[in-house]
């Protein structure tokens, strides 16, 4: 049977973190969110396939300040929205009826709009800005991850680790924050073109 282009939809939860490195120890600071995605899967040779995505997602996490500045605390809460486009290669490998695939690529992460928490203080962040509570608009990522497939269902377990500094705004003193995402996603392809 001749390789087919395949087109879907999945949706699931995520759990963000923003990562940095205080006094020689990674600290992170989670929170959990959701994405949902539309999904292309195209073999391209034997069992390997390209598997681009266009994903809208809720992340953020926390992180600490070096210094208390003007609107920020020593402790800040972020949570944002994206739109992430992980382009990704797909290994598939038949186990009975259920087609596992392991998969991995680079991710363009957009921020949109957001909110940060400071204090007994909740604002709005304005990505692009070089204010000292805002962050980076954009960010590149490092996809990794897992799924299986019986029939047109599929699942992902999937790790984007974030390789850009978030911080708008290099405080001396201060390490970089770092975007983690581990997604759990229960998925449908629609479709199957020749």
């Amino acid at each position: 049977m001749a390789a087919q282009v395949a087109v879907g939809v999945r949706a699931g939860g995520a759990y963000s973190s923003l990562v940095q490195k205080v006094e020689n120890v990674h600290r992170s600071g989670s929170r959990c969110g959701y994405s949902v995605a539309g999904v292309v899967d195209i073999p391209f040779y034997k069992r390997f396939s390209l598997r681009p995505e266009l994903g809208f997602v809720n992340q953020g996490g926390s992180f600490y300040s070096g210094q208390d500045f003007e609107g920020m605390a020593l402790f800040n809460k972020y949570w944002y929205y994206s739109l992430q486009i992980p382009v990704n290669v797909a290994y598939t490998f038949p186990v009975g009826d259920v087609h596992f695939f392991v998969f991995g690529g680079p991710v363009v992460d957009i921020s949109l709009f957001g909110k940060m928490r400071t204090k007994d203080t909740e604002l709005d962040l304005h990505f692009g800005h070089s204010e000292e509570k805002d962050l980076k608009p954009f960010d590149l990522g490092v996809s990794l991850g897992f799924g299986g497939e019986y029939k047109n269902f599929f699942f992902t377990i999937n790790s984007i680790v974030g390789t850009l500094d978030r911080r708008a705004v290099d405080r001396e003193g201060e390490s970089s924050v770092f975007q983690n995402n581990v997604t759990i996603s229960i998925g449908y392809f629609f479709k199957h073109y020749r």
